[in-house]
């Protein structure tokens, strides 16, 4: 079953490249949608409903109502729709597979990098087969944040600052998806999301925990379909991360 999603979304994912920076928004009642953000989330959806059990879709475009079953599947077709539109590389396809409310399977993959981050309760997570692990540095961190509007837009401004006094680096790539897989493999230190929605983030916080880091949200509770803010980073800068965002959010 896992190895059937894996197959499928390299082979969705690898059709981007080609046409990122020549492909058209065609969001009607929302901005920022492709018509391959619709096409991914379809055939995932197809190959999802020749699995045995009972199973439902929550994802970003067209099966938005979270529907309570032993199986869930949660896809972001397109992690970051805005940078594929505008031919940045820094976007991502992101699965993620509850049983009975558990995370047991995640996938992030990057087709611009042809880079595969998987994940499985209890068996590690890995960058194209390899395992991967969250770093262990504890100062002049390299921190990944996004770049929200609205609501969250004071706060994450003031949060970069805070950041950025301790002689941290902060940068933004755009994909959330990307984001937390970079945390996973230790490329990065820490990230912290004001997110929208919650469809890359049940994938990233399976990644993050397999690869020995801590994933939950600003207030150090746990993942739900309602989360509004992220910490991600590895173990050991945590504690220090979550106290400075107490002071700010």
């Amino acid at each position: 079953m896992y190895q059937k999603i894996i197959t499928k979304i390299i082979e969705l994912g690898d059709t981007l490249p080609a046409i990122s920076g020549h492909t058209s928004d065609i969001g009607k009642s929302k901005q920022w949608l492709t018509q391959k953000d619709i096409e991914i989330e379809t055939e995932l959806t197809n190959l999802i409903k020749t699995f045995p059990g009972n199973h439902s879709v929550y994802a970003e475009e067209l099966h938005d109502t979270y529907i309570e079953k032993e199986n869930v599947w949660i896809i972001d077709p397109i992690s970051n729709t805005v940078n594929f539109i505008h031919g940045v590389p820094f976007y991502s396809v992101a699965l993620s597979h509850l049983y009975k409310g558990e995370i047991k399977f995640a996938v992030i993959y990057d087709p611009s990098r042809k880079e595969l981050f998987t994940a499985e309760k209890g068996k590690g997570a890995f960058l194209n087969n390899k395992k991967i692990n969250v770093s262990d540095n504890q100062k002049n961190l390299l921190i990944l944040i996004n770049s929200p509007r609205g609501t969250y837009k004071e706060k994450a401004l003031k949060t970069i600052g805070a950041l950025t006094e301790s002689e941290n680096t902060i940068r933004i790539l755009g994909s959330l998806g990307t984001h937390y897989a970079y945390v996973a493999c230790g490329r990065v230190d820490v990230t912290i999301s004001f997110n929208k929605d919650t469809f890359p983030e049940f994938a990233g916080k399976l990644l993050v925990e397999e690869a020995g880091g801590k994933f939950t949200d600003l207030k150090g509770g746990a993942l739900n379909t309602q989360t509004m803010g992220i910490i991600a980073s590895n173990s050991v800068v945590y504690d220090q991360v979550k106290k400075l965002i107490d002071s700010i959010v």
